[in-house]
């Protein structure tokens, strides 16, 4: 997936903006996102339908004696009963793609760049993280503390995601018998 955002998609983004009068960067933030989801697609498409098979088949064959459709079953009683663990599985990935490295690294790369538009170069807090660690360095240089800054600002993320999991899974879980 690395190579293929590196040497595919990277510049048909930049052939595409460019056919169009955009001015885009030949390793724009755009096309390690694109190749980011579709890395994550199949973690969520995977852990959504473990999901959505966990719920009891009682539930289906009740909705079906009520004579309800397969379509109203599917939105009236599988997708609410599984919405927790597809959440779940969803702000897991976003976990997982913030700390991501090597597809930034090669699709994106290492400019430390702020900006929201993704035609740019960028690059990640793990990548920074690594970059500003390289050589033999005190542990009071300024690289350290920064490096350790920006580890602690990963966590604080993750924590956060966590958090909100936990939460939409707790408000939206249903127990079954």
């Amino acid at each position: 997936m690395v190579f293929f955002a590196a040497l595919s998609l990277a510049p048909f983004i930049k052939d595409v903006g460019e056919s169009v009068g955009l001015p885009v960067s030949a390793e724009s933030a755009l096309a390690a996102g694109l190749a980011m989801g579709v890395m994550i697609i199949p973690f969520v498409s995977s852990l959504s339908d473990d999901v959505i098979k966990a719920v009891p088949q009682s539930l289906r064959d009740g909705s079906y004696a009520l004579g309800a459709t397969r379509s109203e079953t599917i939105k009236k009683v599988i997708l609410p009963a599984a919405l927790a663990g597809i959440m779940g599985s969803f702000l897991l990935a976003v976990s997982r793609a913030i700390g991501e490295t090597m597809i930034v690294v090669m699709a994106a790369s290492l400019r430390a760049n702020l900006t929201f538009n993704p035609l740019e170069p960028a690059t990640t807090i793990t990548t920074q993280i690594v970059t500003s660690l390289i050589g033999d360095v005190e542990f009071d240089n300024p690289k350290t503390l920064v490096a350790f800054a920006l580890g602690l600002t990963l966590f604080l993320m993750t924590l956060l995601l966590n958090i909100l999991a936990i939460t939409i899974v707790k408000k939206y879980r249903e127990k079954y018998e």
